[in-house]
């Protein structure tokens, strides 16, 4: 409903139609609008159309891909696939899926947020499985719960590692592990209907089960264009959505990016952390986001200069918006970027909004927008008559693009649909709703107890379940604060334990997702009840908030963890709003969002950037002070340099980063903090990522996300020589400085070993104990197989039949045949012309009799230097030859570090 919709006399009369009585009239259709009203209208974009919601996603797909084959569609910082690579992949997986999941059976998908994510959902929409994503954090025990409540036949993961637990009939299907792809088209493409199944979402129910939320690609479809008509988005678009995988926001995010040909970038939040998610934004130019308010009040809350000023568009949703938030977010994008407020469930479609700069602020929390066309809406009171206008009530939803049913026992349980019109269906949101006089929709409350954390819809009763079933308790309940916080009560059992509080919560660890582990959990003697035999939830929030005026922990007496202390301490209160930093972090308030917030909050106190592997929910504040003073302390000088030192880019060999490599690397962190490059796996260079440019393009990839500005330092070991120099170019092609550029022996004359002298390198390298005699078996085999041509048949013949004891010799043969592939395309490199790059370069060179002083470096760069070093082509960066070789190369980097950058390097911090 726009503006001028709401302001004009068909709305007046409209409105008082819709105040009659039940019986009379009951809905309320909104009617259409432009829906980029107040948002990018002067920017090009393609509308969807009115078939688009008709036509099935992967033949959108095919469409995209046509246009943009070429162009970067996904990238998750290890893999990146063009649009061309991406429909292969979704093509080969779904007749991986088609094999081994009949017809109208479900497929569970257990990725993390990696670009094998959105092939894996695309996969399944292709051939019209259902696909059931599952949450890589929940722990298996609910994992293997809704694999049994959803009947799976079949589970792609990301590895051939099972989860615990999962049962043996249960197909497991990697996702990265390439297949011979197939000539033949998706013939089941063309009977997919966009009516039928396409994905359920589990989330927390209200009967203390997960319950399957079914939706159709038809339903999905329309989600997405709504959102790209609003926000005109288009094939320039970046985007990263910074949502869990397994939930219906992170589907409209993947599928808004790669059916309008834009790129979408994806990141584990809680493995890299708010820091790194800044810098993502920054070095991708990122344009859309979507994110939980929870989430903005963490990434924002120090306020990063320049970090999000390419957005263009940010969406917030999930939870309730404060004028605080916005606020927040306005001091750290530009004044042009559009902020759009979305409110939906899994469920349904419900409303959305670009807020205006000047909007006056009303109440405490900021209107969710104007409901969205192809819904008719109700506002109901508790008898389920329409409201009067103006008063609040529970908001009905009545359209086809509501969820068809639930999940259950393998078929769908069909939502409620309308008696006058079987093809519409009733969705009760339990939300209290209101709509002020510009039409635009509040929320006010909750129905039931749902409360969402972190966007994540969250039922009480699922916990109670967990918790009642304990052997040592008698009895349950979970209540939810003024502050939305799930804080739990349990009696014990009389024979109970002094460890019961401990050993409950981790019953709860093991047994539900995050979001559902209580902040608190307290034991009491009783519940208290109401004269009526219902909980008294009033008394049991006065027991919560009386068991967190906890007394303060021992101060340390050590002069230095003393300071730290303070940090913890000031970053703990902040975060939590408490007064005292004492207990566990989760027994406090704190979850693994607020987490990370506070590990950011000391890094700003203390200087330093912190591994996020040394702290956890659970957590005491004790333990969160040795953590940092264990960061600062004992190697503090090594940690020290490594941070502030400039960075150095490492390209590994053929065989790529290895125990070798990574010791060479160590040994280095005096003067560089060692950065490896990662080359395409086997599983995509056999999907065609298999030349040096596409190593050199990966490479640049990585670069940008770890230093986005600044000069570049890179250093190349035999094929790593080739895709540095690459690396060079495309840098230098971007307006980039590459500061230093080093050779190890890469040879660029193309020779090749003779069989004798290879016998020789073999024999005297197993009888030394550098490489084992079934090692050189696998590599024999690798070798065959790339020679005549049957690398992909023997990858699909390792990954089905080599299993259970013959893993190790699977893992070895396939390494050295992704290090095969990766040598035949250092030699196809060798005959492709290469420029004159305009700078300086070091080739560090082994003796090779006979051999030019270049090895075929001339005419490479603008200058070259030949630094000669010891021992062979294998083991020159490997003892006793780097005790020689490594302050060689040491010497020629630091001649390239300006004179701050020595003055950091040379730090040495007090003891």
């Amino acid at each position: 409903m726009s503006p001028a919709y709401l302001g004009s006399e068909k709305a007046r009369l409209d409105l008082g139609a819709d105040c009659q009585p039940a019986a009379s009239r009951r809905w309320s259709n909104v009617p259409d609008y432009a829906l980029d009203q107040g948002g990018p209208v002067l920017r090009p974009h393609q509308r969807m159309g009115v078939d688009f919601a008709n036509v099935t996603v992967f033949d959108h797909l095919r469409d995209v891909t046509k246009q943009y084959p070429n162009k970067l569609a996904i990238s998750d910082g290890t893999t990146r696939l063009t649009y061309s690579q991406l429909f292969q992949a979704v093509e080969m997986l779904s007749h991986r899926i088609a094999a081994v999941v009949p017809n109208g059976q479900a497929i569970g998908i257990l990725q993390a947020n990696s670009a094998w994510y959105p092939v894996a959902i695309l996969a399944s929409m292709a051939v019209g499985r259902p696909s059931v994503p599952l949450n890589t954090r929940d722990p298996y025990s609910r994992t293997n719960e809704i694999v049994v409540r959803a009947r799976l036949s079949a589970v792609i993961g990301d590895g051939n590692v099972r989860p615990v637990g999962l049962a043996q009939d249960v197909h497991w299907i990697d996702a990265t592990t390439s297949i011979t792809p197939q000539v033949q088209p998706i013939p089941q493409s063309c009977s997919v209907s966009v009516d039928a199944p396409a994905i359920v979402l589990y989330t927390s129910g209200s009967t203390g089960h997960p319950k399957g939320v079914v939706n159709s690609q038809r339903s999905l479809l329309w989600r997405v264009q709504q959102y790209v008509d609003a926000c005109h988005i288009n094939s320039d678009d970046v985007f990263l959505p910074l949502t869990a995988p397994a939930t219906i926001a992170s589907c409209r995010e993947v599928l808004a990016a790669v059916l309008t040909g834009a790129t979408l970038h994806l990141a584990e939040l809680e493995a890299i952390g708010l820091r790194a998610v800044q810098r993502l934004v920054e070095s991708e130019g990122v344009t859309v986001t979507y994110l939980v308010p929870a989430l903005l009040r963490a990434l924002m809350a120090d306020k990063p200069a320049d970090t999000f000023r390419s957005l263009r568009v940010a969406r917030i949703g999930g939870e309730t918006v404060s004028w605080t938030d916005i606020a927040l977010l306005r001091k750290v994008v530009s004044s042009t970027c559009l902020i759009q407020i979305g409110y939906s469930s899994t469920e349904t479609t419900g409303a959305q909004w670009f807020l205006p700069q000047d909007w006056p602020e009303k109440g405490a929390s900021v209107p969710v927008g104007w409901l969205l066309p192809g819904i008719a809406f109700a506002i109901v009171d508790e008898r389920g008559r329409r409201v009067q206008p103006g008063k609040s009530g529970e908001l009905l939803i009545r359209s086809p693009y509501v969820l068809l049913g639930h999940w259950e026992n393998g078929a769908v349980v069909p939502a409620e649909s309308d008696p006058d019109d079987p093809d519409l269906r009733i969705f009760a949101t339990g939300d209290l709703v209101e709509l002020d006089s510009h039409g635009l929709l509040r929320i006010v409350g909750r129905k039931g107890r749902q409360i969402k954390i972190n966007g994540r819809p969250i039922e009480p009763a699922e916990l109670e379940r967990v918790l009642r079933n304990a052997p040592d308790v008698e009895d349950a309940v979970a209540i939810v604060t003024a502050a939305n916080e799930l804080v739990a009560f349990a009696i014990p059992q009389p024979w109970a334990g002094p460890a019961f509080s401990d050993e409950l919560r981790q019953l709860v660890r093991t047994k539900l997702s995050p979001p559902l582990c209580p902040l608190r959990l307290h034991t009491i003697a009783g519940i208290p009840r109401l004269p009526g035999g219902k909980v008294d939830m009033t008394t049991l929030a006065e027991i919560d908030l009386s068991a967190r005026k906890i007394a303060p922990a021992a101060q340390p007496s050590n002069t230095s963890e003393l300071t730290v202390h303070r940090i913890v301490q000031h970053a703990w209160n902040n975060i939590l709003n408490t007064r005292v930093a004492a207990g566990r972090w989760d027994d406090a308030g704190g979850d693994s969002l607020k987490l990370l917030q506070c590990v950011m909050e000391i890094e700003s106190a203390i200087g330093q950037e912190l591994s996020l592997e040394a702290f956890t929910v659970g957590m005491s504040a004790d333990e969160m002070v040795k953590a940092v003073v264990s960061a600062q302390a004992g190697d503090q000088r090594a940690r020290a340099q490594a941070h502030d030192a400039p960075i150095l880019f490492l390209f590994p060999g053929s065989v790529g980063y290895g125990p070798s490599l990574a010791a060479f690397a160590a040994a280095m962190g005096k003067v560089a903090r060692v950065a490896p490059i990662r080359y395409p796996a086997l599983a995509m260079i056999l999907r065609g990522q298999n030349t040096v440019a596409n190593m050199a393009d990966a490479a640049v990839e990585q670069i940008r996300r770890v230093q986005p500005a600044g000069h570049v330092r890179l250093l190349g070991h035999s094929l790593g020589g080739a895709v540095a120099f690459e690396v060079a170019a495309r840098l230098l092609a971007a307006g980039r400085t590459v500061k230093f550029l080093g050779i190890l022996d890469t040879s660029l004359l193309g020779e090749r070993s003779t069989y004798w002298g290879m016998i020789v390198r073999t024999y005297q390298r197993i009888r030394t104990n550098r490489v084992t005699a079934d090692r050189m078996v696998c590599r024999f085999l690798a070798k065959v197989a790339v020679k005549t041509g049957f690398e992909a048949q023997l990858a699909r013949i390792l990954d089905r039949y080599a299993q259970d004891e013959f893993n190790a010799t699977s893992f070895r043969t396939k390494l050295e045949l992704q290090g095969q592939l990766r040598g035949r395309a250092f030699y196809q490199w060798l005959a492709i012309p290469r420029p004159t790059l305009p700078i300086t370069a070091i080739l560090f060179r082994c003796a090779r009799p006979n051999m030019p002083l270049a090895i075929g470096w001339d005419g490479a760069f603008a200058h070259l230097d030949v630094i000669p070093v010891v021992g062979s082509h294998f083991d020159m960066v490997t003892e006793p030859y780097l005790a020689t070789n490594r302050p060689l190369i040491e010497n020629a980097l630091k001649q390239t570090y300006s004179a701050a950058e020595l003055r950091k390097r040379e730090y040495r911090p007090s003891t």
